[in-house]
């Protein structure tokens, strides 16, 4: 019964919408655009985290910055827990679920998981 009543509610909105024109072309949100989570790694986290994940140095002076190839986080730390993390901020990180889709946050876990895995370069 509850979700008849949902449904309806939704039929009423949809029909409230189509009135209201909100099914013209110029609401077309256009094709889907893949998700580079390493553009936006580079772009939302690389200043505090570092290029490498293991944290900027100079940040790291002031700040406690997750160095995400250390070993404990890697095992103890899911990449639904990084997401969620991305979504709602910790400590002196801000939130970007606000800023960031919900795909967007889950590409960037997933990047940032397999950051941590990566061997450091060697230094030239």
């Amino acid at each position: 019964m509850r979700l008849r009543g949902a449904m309806a509610g939704l039929g009423l909105l949809g029909l409230a919408a189509s009135a209201a024109g909100c099914n013209t072309p110029g609401d077309d949100p256009g094709p889907p655009i893949p998700v580079d989570p390493a553009a936006l790694y580079a772009q939302m986290c690389a200043r505090c985290h570092g290029a490498d994940g293991r944290g900027d140095p100079e940040i790291k002076k002031t700040l406690p910055v997750r160095d995400f190839s250390n070993p404990q986080f890697q095992a103890q730390t899911t990449t639904d827990q990084v997401g969620q993390t991305i979504m709602t901020g910790k400590n002196q990180m801000p939130a970007f679920g606000g800023l960031l889709s919900v795909p967007k946050i889950q590409a960037m876990s997933g990047y940032v998981k397999r950051l941590g895995r990566t061997p450091p370069r060697p230094a030239q």
